[in-house]
């Protein structure tokens, strides 16, 4: 699992810390990522107070090994996201 957010890497130590949380988590501040994926944010909410361009609409991609997208999730509010046992279900259905 990879996660990937325009937080500064030492947010994202930070937060990793305060929350306990596990796996790989990336900062794409320039947008390169979001950009690749075609997720830039273009409405009124898109640009954050922490400095980045603009934010990446929330979603959640499975992709296999070979990099072949096999399931989106977008959120339209990005406030809000898809809750854990949505996606938990796509996993199961998408992988072995």
């Amino acid at each position: 699992m990879v996660t990937v957010s325009t937080d500064l890497p030492e947010e994202i130590l930070n937060g990793r810390k305060h929350h306990g949380l596990q796996g790989h988590m990336l900062s794409d501040r320039d947008l390169a990522v979001t950009d690749a994926f075609g997720l830039r944010n273009l409405g009124p909410h898109s640009g954050p107070p922490s400095g980045a361009e603009a934010l990446p609409v929330p979603t959640t991609l499975i992709i296999d090994g070979s990099g072949k997208v096999l399931w989106v999730d977008h959120s339209e509010n990005y406030q809000r996201r898809s809750g854990p046992e949505y996606v938990l279900a796509a996993l199961e259905t998408h992988l072995d």
